[in-house]
């Protein structure tokens, strides 16, 4: 018996260099990071989205005097920028967010009063663009956060500035409304860390702009209030890297600016970081191997311009040598202690390029077993070391699957109306209504699970049985070979 826990074209090719390079000593001779300029994208762009999948940056769409479609990519491994098949929709000022390396741009903006719900999907695998649900809300400047594989929409405008917060699911393709921010506002910054989505900045009704911080817990659909920037400001630079949050520039209501300031959410502690050598707006940025991406953007002029900023070391050491294990329902994970660490927090994803969801924090061993695995499925992990709540970069990826068994299982479902329900299936079907058993847990999935009977159809096409969460009492799986 088992018991369950839970290339188009190439565009450019030139050596990947350092053009130019700016390390910064604080006041007190203190590090505050580094700066290097890098090759300058094809296209000079402002309002456009920026975006990581499987360790290549993706810059799309935006406007240089025309809306743009374009999409390209960049290798920071090889230095090259490379044409993929364009948006379907030509737009500016959109949000975008990845989810199982796949890309959605949300929204935006084609001219005046003309604002968009469009929700499309680019897979870089395949190089194709699909159409999906749209948005309930039509808005530009819309920003989007990804948590646990969910994608949020915060803010923007459609006229009237909005505070409107909308949770996308990829896997249903569906939409769900949720709680408002405190304060509607437009061209605002948001970051994710530790599953808690930061919205930051913005400009206000009346022309008000804002240093605000709100934090938002998509498990308790509530916003609390934060510390502030040093600087109010708009259409500027946010990422996440290492548990830390950084915006970057922006624009203060009469310049573009260059300042740069990190927030640590353990602390509730904004400081000041190395300037990014180009004052501009209208750019974003995105984190990818421990570094800072900042790309395009407006000054006085349109901007094909990439700054890459790496923060100053902060000491703590990355954990090594990560190994992972599969059993016949589990993962689990050893690396080596790292001296001194308080904890760590293990990361994981269903693709090697981005391992940035957060499973589990404060683990104090240095083993950690991952029960929410599927069969068939492989599973990418990170850890990092966490002492005096600063993070250390991620440590190597290590991965593993558990691989799809030939066994069988009686599956018997004890209901709270006694109406008990019992199922042959095959293991990695067992596997199945079990993954969709835990993810209701934590409030993920549909409410009901579906049971294809493919026996005794009689005249009909189908027949399904719908078991419901809430009235699931116990769960028993009884394995055989068949």
């Amino acid at each position: 018996m088992k018991k369950y826990g839970r290339i188009l074209g190439l565009i450019m090719l030139v050596p990947l260099m350092m053009i130019n390079s700016l390390s910064v000593l604080g006041a007190e001779g203190e590090p505050l990071g580094t700066w290097e300029t890098k090759v300058s994208m094809p296209t000079s762009r402002r309002r456009l989205g920026v975006i990581k999948s499987n360790n290549k940056v993706y810059a799309i769409g935006g406007s240089n005097g025309t809306f743009l479609d374009l999409v390209e990519e960049y290798d920071p491994v090889t230095g090259l920028w490379t044409t993929k098949a364009s948006m379907p929709t030509a737009r500016e000022d959109f949000g975008v967010g990845e989810v199982n390396g796949k890309i959605y741009a949300i929204g935006g903006y084609v001219g005046p009063s003309s604002y968009l719900a469009t929700v499309e999907e680019y897979d870089p695998e395949t190089d194709t663009w699909t159409s999906k649900t749209s948005m309930p809300t039509a808005r530009q400047s819309v920003r989007v956060a990804v948590v646990n594989n969910r994608i949020y929409t915060i803010g923007g405008t459609n006229g009237s500035y909005l505070a409107t917060v909308e949770e996308y699911d990829p896997e249903t393709d569906t939409w769900t409304s949720k709680t408002s921010m405190p304060l509607a506002s437009v061209g605002l910054g948001v970051a994710v860390v530790n599953n808690k989505i930061y919205a930051i900045g913005g400009g206000a009704t009346g022309g008000a702009y804002l240093a605000t911080v709100e934090e938002y817990n998509p498990i308790t659909d509530t916003w609390t209030s934060k510390s502030s920037m040093s600087k109010k400001r708009s259409y500027f630079g946010v990422t996440e890297m290492n548990g830390k949050v950084f915006a970057m520039g922006g624009f203060d209501g009469s310049s573009n600016l260059d300042l740069v300031e990190e927030y640590d959410p353990v602390t509730d502690i904004w400081t000041t970081k190395a300037n990014i050598p180009t004052a501009r707006r209208f750019f974003d940025a995105v984190t990818l191997n421990d570094k800072i991406y900042a790309i395009g953007g407006y000054d006085t002029g349109y901007l094909a311009t990439v700054e890459v900023f790496t923060p100053p070391n902060d000491g703590v050491t990355v954990p090594l040598n990560l190994t992972a294990t599969a059993s016949s329902n589990s993962i689990t994970l050893n690396w080596d202690a790292v001296t001194d660490a308080d904890s760590y927090t293990i990361l994981r994803s269903t693709t090697s390029g981005s391992i940035d969801t957060v499973i589990a924090t404060d683990v104090t061993d240095t083993t950690y077993t991952d029960t929410n695995v599927a069969t068939g499925v492989t599973y990418y992990y990170v850890v990092r070391a966490v002492k005096n709540g600063a993070e250390s970069a991620d440590s190597n990826i290590a991965s593993a699957m558990i691989e799809v068994s030939n066994n069988r299982a009686l599956l018997l479902i004890k209901l709270l109306d006694e109406n008990d329900k019992e199922y042959d299936l095959a293991m990695s079907d067992v596997d199945t209504f079990m993954n969709w058993y835990f993810n209701r847990g934590i409030g993920q999935g549909p409410v009901y699970y579906a049971f294809t009977k493919d026996y005794n159809t009689g005249p009909y096409i189908s027949r399904k049985e719908y078991i419901l969460y809430d009235k699931i009492i116990c769960i028993e799986v009884n394995e055989y070979t068949k």
